[in-house]
């Protein structure tokens, strides 16, 4: 355990409970002088019945006890005390309800703050802080690891309400024989010596247990989404197995931390039982102690040897939760290092990116695009030592018209659709947008004049209408059919009985290929964009499918910008302009004609796609003229 860890985590508790903790503490200072009240009230019981507790160890209770009930009006008689008693335990039951309401209220409160954090500083993360990680880690983190954090502050908190009634009856104890007590203490300190051991031994069990269910998490999750193609592999009986031996993994995982629960439990127990003995034998034998006194002393150490143990448990569970507190933290703070450069958000303002997107985001206005976006020698690499997805490349995109981006597999053109949408910053050169230079503030409003499709679009599993509404919560009914209209997905949902209010399924599984993405197509004209960027959206559907969402953007000429982003060729036969890319580099640009007649880049990709360029038909039928006249 580190040190470091510990403090960490209090300083997180404190700070953001502050006031509420301070009202956390009021109840447990009122807790602990209930049972403190409840324990002195022995006194004037125990004399009511005949036992002396004027004299001994209880003298100077019996005092105190007697000049506090002559204070209120009472006398020392048993109907009195068992009145005063019975007041007290009433009081003490609401307050212990109190207390369990309010500590699990903190904690929820200390999760949300955890989880709300972490989530707005991913989602205002560069794209780059994804691109590196794991979804399903990302997803684990913020939702298992957030909840042992908060189990940990609960935890936490029952500690500090323990250490504080623990106070109370060590307090009675040493006022009854600070010898003795004394005694005890040092013997429980011995034991916690002992028991830190222990304790390092539960943090490395508490990682070892974090990360077993981190792995089954990401290996339920990829095994669940995979289904169809483990299905058609015949890997059922595979993927049984490796999620098996995950969940083994993460059963002994737990099962080692509950074991070394189990032996500090023990080793408590049974340290409590001998202090215990130890006790009565030395104040009988030593301190001769006898009657009240004994029986009072005893039945204080009984109730406070067990919650002084009690407290090692929780701080047990406490450091068991600590890896999970990291690792928010860490990735909180990776997010937030990474954060895009037009976020003004403040590290700990969880809320401002709502706040923002709701308001002030709303008032930049779409900047104009009246002849061209151009790409000014932009080079970008994921990482130092690594080979440039694009290096210096240079070309245009000019407005109203369709431009497309051809390359094969690897030649950079994902890359140029983040780089378009401002996902990614260029490692070097610039992207302007008539003649001027896209600046970090720009890039929200820049992203909101961007109609986006990939080739995997992504619906909730919700209606059409949540669908379209995800994009303009404001759009009305003839908004949403008109969008439908232009992307030739209206008649499909008008053949539906729910029409607009189909439910799509998960990521869309209700629909076809071609349905998922004239929707999606639908969806990004919904924003009325001023550039319709489509990467990669035909390239897994069949050729009627093809045509229709193709045709449905060719009708968008003229009144919107649109960049086609594709290695299907038959996609862009109809484009303005075509940029071919090839490991990075720019190689040719010009029309599909134009490039058709070329013997290069372009040319080779027609070839391989099984579609011969006119120079190459050029040279067939001249081979079977010559042939037919022979």
């Amino acid at each position: 355990m580190e040190p470091f860890d510990v403090r960490a985590f209090i300083t997180f508790v404190v700070g953001e409970l502050r006031w509420r903790l301070a009202g956390g503490a009021a109840v447990a200072l009122a807790l602990a002088a209930a049972e403190g009240a409840g324990l002195l009230l022995l006194v004037p019981l125990l004399a009511s019945i005949g036992l002396t507790v004027a004299e001994g160890a209880t003298s100077g209770l019996a005092t105190l006890t007697t000049r506090l009930l002559a204070t209120v009006g009472m006398g020392p008689s048993l109907a009195a005390v068992l009145g005063l008693f019975l007041l007290v335990s009433l009081t003490h039951a609401v307050l212990y309800r109190a207390s369990l309401l309010l500590n699990p209220t903190l904690e929820q409160r200390l999760a949300v703050t955890l989880r709300e954090r972490l989530y707005a500083a991913m989602v205002r993360a560069e794209w780059s802080f994804f691109i590196t990680r794991r979804n399903t880690d990302l997803v684990h983190t913020l939702t298992s690891d957030v909840d042992r954090a908060g189990s940990a502050a609960y935890q936490l908190l029952t500690l500090f309400t323990g250490v504080l009634v623990s106070a109370v009856y060590v307090a009675v104890a040493f006022w009854l024989s600070p010898a003795l007590t004394g005694i005890v203490l040092c013997g429980g300190a011995g034991v916690l010596v002992v028991l830190r051991r222990r304790s390092q031994r539960s943090t490395a069990m508490g990682e070892r247990y974090a990360d077993a269910d981190r792995r089954q998490f990401h290996v339920a999750s990829e095994s669940i989404a995979g289904v169809k193609v483990a299905k058609s592999l015949g890997a059922e009986g595979r993927g049984i197995v490796i999620f098996g031996r995950h969940a083994h993994d993460r059963a002994e995982a737990y099962l080692d931390l509950l074991r070394a629960f189990a032996r500090s439990k023990l080793w408590l127990d049974v340290s409590s039982a001998l202090l215990i003995s130890g006790l009565l034998f030395i104040a009988v034998e030593w301190f001769e102690l006898r009657g009240a006194g004994l029986l009072l002393l005893v039945l204080t150490f009984a109730r406070v040897l067990p919650r002084l143990m009690a407290l090692q448990e929780s701080a047990q569970i406490v450091i068991a939760g600590l890896p999970s507190f990291r690792q928010v933290t860490r990735l909180t703070s990776e997010a937030e290092t990474q954060a895009e450069h037009h976020d003004h958000c403040g590290m700990r303002d969880a809320g401002c990116g709502v706040r923002n997107a709701g308001s002030a985001l709303r008032l930049t206005p779409r900047p104009s695009l009246l002849r061209a976006i151009r790409f000014d020698r932009i080079s970008y690499s994921f990482g130092e030592g690594t080979q440039p997805a694009l290096d210096s490349v240079s070309f245009s995109i000019p407005a109203g018209l369709t431009t497309a981006i051809v390359g094969a597999s690897g030649a950079g053109k994902s890359t140029a659709a983040d780089l378009l949408m401002g996902l990614l910053r260029p490692s070097a050169g610039r992207l302007l947008l008539d003649d001027r230079p896209l600046g970090a503030a720009e890039i929200p409003a820049w992203r909101r004049s961007i109609g986006y499709v990939p080739q995997d679009s992504f619906l909730l599993h919700d209606t059409v209408r949540a669908n379209l509404l995800w994009a303009k919560p404001d759009a009305t009914e003839g908004d949403m059919w008109q969008a439908l209209e232009r992307a030739a997905a209206a008649d499909f949902l008008r053949a539906r009985p729910e029409g607009i209010d189909s439910v799509v399924g998960e990521r869309g599984v209700r629909l076809s290929g071609g349905e998922r993405q004239r929707l999606a197509l639908a969806r990004a004209l919904l924003t009325q964009p001023g550039l319709l960027l489509l990467d990669e959206a035909t390239s897994a559907l069949d050729a009627p499918n093809e045509h229709q969402i193709l045709t449905a953007v060719q009708h968008l000429a003229g009144r919107i910008t649109t960049v086609i982003i594709t290695h299907r060729l038959s996609a862009i036969r109809r484009a303005d302009v075509i940029h071919v890319l090839d490991q990075g580099r720019l190689v040719e640009s010009g029309t599909w004609l134009e490039l058709a007649r070329r013997d290069g880049t372009f040319a080779r990709l027609l070839e391989a796609q099984g579609m011969e360029s006119p120079m190459v038909a050029g040279q067939s039928r001249e081979v079977a003229a010559s042939r037919a006249a022979i």
